[in-house]
């Protein structure tokens, strides 16, 4: 054993890495000897062969031989120079034992102990504290039984020095331990590095031995090369497993951008991740997305278990959150060996170093059993709160054999002081492998571009399904359905008899659902009906989105005609099926047109524009049908092109008039008020109906300009009326949706109303039930506002919408006014009569004024007075009247 120095101890020495060799041998090779420290007789041959030995290891360390080489040389040229029987370099292992890697004998004079290990307790760690802070050496006289301490002056500015020395007593045990050797003198010198005690420099003779002060700087000067050396060669290695760690990564890297499409061949990236992680084996399990499959690459040594991914212990690293770790605890997946992982600004890494003794493992561990996995790393592959997959290495457990030189066993002679060194092997199996601190952050390097490529390929596969598909209800959109439709027609042998259908579908009154139960419950109807056409539909089928409240159907191939009408009788009656939204039961119906290849185009474009029209005519028609395009509704579709492009510039032009048709009170025989109705005069087309011009100014929007132009022509000439002191009578005007909607509508009424000086009382306002049922509460407040400002209000059309009577009793209404529908054929229907007569009594149940339309004959006058009906206009009584004439009836 070797005792400790009682000297005082200087607090930080000079490691020989931090100087070079050349300054070291001009410390000895320049400086005068003492002809009495002095080998007698031979001091010239003494420096020439020191300096050789000087040069020829400083060559090698700038050569870069490598260690084992260097190491070798220094100890065979050391004993050859001392002239001694044995020299050995011992290296610490980081458990403090120890193994002699390099030695020099001469002859079979001693044992020799090159591979031989050495327990920690052979040199306790005050020995090996006093090494690394004074850089002493200790030469032990055994026959003397003293030893020489000696540590070199860290003060010096000469070169080396060395301070005082002290004699103190061999430990009888080390004493004993050298005896047993064979060695009588012994020196010992540390080798130190950057990093503390590397190891120690080992002279060992069968007989007494004095060294010279040049002998003992000229061995002092190589422990210092050596010590250059291996710091040469820990930087070599660690450029080494740099360059070949970026070698792989790099590989990597290329692999993941070679082609467009990134992430084409995991299997040949988790090979070079395993073998440059010097794992066993390696899979790579990916998540699903955008409707991709769940993926698992591996290779190399793999569990008994498949979907290994799946069980609770992969799972709950799948789903942990990603705040920093903190410090480990027992049982923590973070390992406590490798604190510097919890600062790492990479992805996390759980390190499993024995799957015998860790808890989770419990019940995987029969999996892991064949193929004697022992450790193993697993990354997530994981930015904030979203994962996408994992990386998981495997290591097999390893087996080593030690040869002891009589660490404790059951031999007696390791209960005595060690006299034999008879080598022991040790035999250790299932011992768990431990990944080095760079080769799991080279795993923490790759899995960050697995991550980053994946995100890669779900950005651009989300982008091209976004670009492709409705982002509301998934299904293909225009572009794509524009895509397969052209595709379809290319593979489509029209000139042989296939056929192929394109159908336009549009739900009828969807916006009536949209305005009075919200955008949610209208999206949510959209999802629904994608998803029941999707699911009904014949799988070769193509449902697309095209837009809003319309959807486009592709079949193809088609094998008849009229198995399109059949389809489309299909699609009207799965949307007889109410839909369910928030507990409420809403039908929706639908419009569908219908275009057939070759019949009615052979491209996309016009098979589109003929399916459009034919929606359109079945919309005309009535809805709630199909209808199959024909020629005359190309000619239709152009006249209906032609009227919305002279629609716009009608207001521009002044192409539109009021007329006024009378209201007649059945009780005074007298006109009561007149209803403004617009009229439509095209310098191109001539007369144009209401019932043609005004739907089509609703889908366009120019309603909005039409209606405000109604409004403000009809109170000017009221106004004009009472400037030429004519009987006046209220004027009606009918309000469209769109208008109504409008938040500034009592606004701007009040501002007309006030700049031309009307009476309130002498302007009516008529809205129809769709408008007041799409947001009762809105239709509400608005009444309310403009009855207080004196205006009268009337409800248009009654008896053709879906108002609740219960509803009806809170609207603040004036008027009642019964659709002409019913009175075309109260006289010779019995239901149209009983219809009116129930109308009659609940506008006057509710104190209003009822007002029958479409009064066109004498008999119909008359019955509507016998039913107690207030007031009737219709073509019998006056048809509309220009300005003048209007004027002239008031009188």
């Amino acid at each position: 054993m070797i005792e400790s120095n009682p000297n005082p101890l200087p607090s930080q020495p000079n490691h020989p890495a931090d100087q070079s060799s050349d300054d070291f041998s001009s410390v000895v090779l320049n400086s005068t000897p003492s002809p009495d420290s002095w080998v007698a007789g031979k001091p010239t041959r003494f420096v020439r062969e020191g300096e050789n030995i000087v040069k020829r290891i400083t060559a090698q360390i700038r050569d870069s031989l490598d260690l084992k080489t260097i190491l070798d040389s220094t100890v065979r040229e050391i004993r050859s120079f001392l002239n001694v029987d044995r020299t050995k370099i011992y290296q610490f292992a980081p458990d403090a034992s120890g193994e002699v890697i390099a030695e020099a004998l001469q002859g079979d004079s001693l044992p020799s102990l090159l591979g031989l290990h050495f327990p920690a307790g052979d040199i306790p760690p005050y020995a090996r504290q006093m090494f690394i802070q004074t850089r002493q050496r200790v030469i032990v006289d055994v026959n003397a039984g003293h030893k020489t301490c000696q540590a070199i002056n860290l003060d010096s500015k000469d070169g080396l020095e060395w301070g005082e020395t002290s004699y103190v007593p061999v430990d009888p045990c080390h004493q004993q331990y050298l005896k047993g050797m064979g060695v009588v003198s012994s020196m010992v010198l540390p080798i130190l590095t950057r990093e503390g005690l590397w190891g120690l420099f080992v002279v060992h003779h069968r007989e007494s031995r004095l060294y010279s002060d040049r002998e003992l700087q000229i061995v002092q000067l190589v422990v210092d090369q050596v010590s250059i050396a291996i710091a040469q060669s820990q930087l070599l290695q660690q450029a080494q497993q740099q360059a070949e760690h970026e070698a792989a990564l790099n590989a990597v890297s290329n692999i993941l951008h070679a082609t467009p499409n990134a992430f084409q061949n995991p299997k040949k990236i988790l090979e070079i991740t395993v073998q440059a992680t010097g794992s066993n084996g390696g899979r790579l399990y990916i998540l699903s997305e955008n409707n991709q499959p769940t993926q698992l690459h591996h290779v190399g040594i793999q569990p008994h278990l498949v979907m290994l991914e799946e069980t609770p212990f992969w799972q709950n690293i799948l789903a942990t959150s990603t705040t920093a770790p903190q410090p480990p605890t027992p049982g923590q997946l973070w390992d406590s060996a490798l604190p510097d992982l919890q600062d790492s600004p990479q992805l996390q890494v759980h390190y499993i170093e024995n799957v015998k003794t860790h808890p989770p493992f419990q019940n995987l561990q029969p999996n892991f059993r064949e193929q004697k996995i022992c450790s193993l790393l697993v990354i997530p592959l994981r930015y904030q709160q979203r994962c996408i997959g994992c990386l998981t290495l495997f290591r097999q457990e390893i087996e080593t054999a030690t040869l002891w030189a009589g660490r404790s066993s059951s031999d007696h002679r390791n209960y005595l002081p060690r006299r034999s060194f008879d080598a022991w092997r040790e035999i250790s199996r299932g011992i768990p492998p431990q990944w080095s601190l760079e080769e799991i952050k080279l795993a923490q390097a790759i899995s960050l571009q697995i991550y980053m490529a994946v995100m890669e390929r779900h950005v651009k596969a989300m982008l091209h399904h976004q670009a492709y598909h409705d982002h509301l209800t998934g299904l293909p959109n225009r572009m794509l359905f524009n895509d397969n439709l052209n595709l379809a027609l290319a593979n489509t042998r029209l000139g042989r008899g296939e056929l192929m259908a394109v159908l336009f579908l549009d739900l009828d009154g969807f916006k009536t659902i949209n305005d009075t139960l919200g955008h949610y419950i209208g999206d949510e109807i959209l999802i629904r009906v994608g998803q029941r056409l999707r699911t009904s539909l014949p799988p070769e089928a193509i449902v697309a989105r095209w837009g809003g409240d319309e959807f486009t159907i592709l079949l193809c191939p088609l094998r008849a005609p009229h198995n399109a009408n059949l389809m489309a009788q299909k699609i009207l009656t799965l949307l007889n099926v109410p839909f369910t939204c928030q507990g409420k039961e809403l039908y929706v119906k639908g419009s569908i047109g219908i275009a057939i290849a070759p019949y009615h185009g052979e491209d996309s474009q016009t098979l589109l524009k003929h399916a459009d029209a034919a929606l359109y005519e079945a919309k005309q028609k009535g809805r709630n049908i199909f209808q199959l395009y024909t020629p005359e509704l190309s000619t239709q579709a152009q006249q209906r092109l032609v009227l919305e492009h002279s629609l716009y510039k009608a207001l521009e032009r002044q192409e539109f008039s009021l007329h006024y048709q009378p209201q007649f009170c059945l009780t005074s025989q007298k006109i009561v008020g007149m209803e403004a109705l617009i009229r439509w005069h095209s310098e191109e087309h001539g007369w144009i109906s209401p019932a043609q011009f005004i739907p089509l100014a609703e889908e366009t929007g120019l309603i909005n300009g039409i209606g405000d132009w109604v409004l403000e022509t009809a109170c000017q000439n009221i106004k004009k009326w009472q400037g030429l002191n004519s009987i006046i009578v209220p004027i009606a005007v009918n309000l469209s949706a769109r208008q109504f909607q409008k938040n500034d509508l009592v606004k701007t009424i009040l501002n007309l109303l006030n700049k031309l000086s009307i009476s309130p009382r002498l302007l009516e306002l008529e809205i129809t039930e769709s408008i007041a049922m799409q947001d009762v509460q809105h239709t509400v407040s608005v009444l309310r506002n403009l009855q207080k400002l004196g205006i009268k209000i009337a409800m248009d059309d009654f008896g053709t919408g879906y108002s609740s009577l219960a509803a009806l009793k809170y609207f603040p209404l004036d008027k009642l006014k019964i659709d002409q529908s019913f009175v075309r054929d109260l006289t010779v229907d019995s239901q149209d009569e009983a219809i009116v007569k129930s109308i009659i009594a609940l506008g006057h149940g509710l104190n209003l004024t009822v007002v029958a339309e479409g009064v066109e004959t004498k008999a119909q006058l008359d019955w509507l007075e016998s039913m107690g009906c207030d007031l009737a206009q219709g073509y019998f009584i006056s048809r509309p009247l220009a300005e003048s004439d209007a004027r002239a009836v008031m009188g």
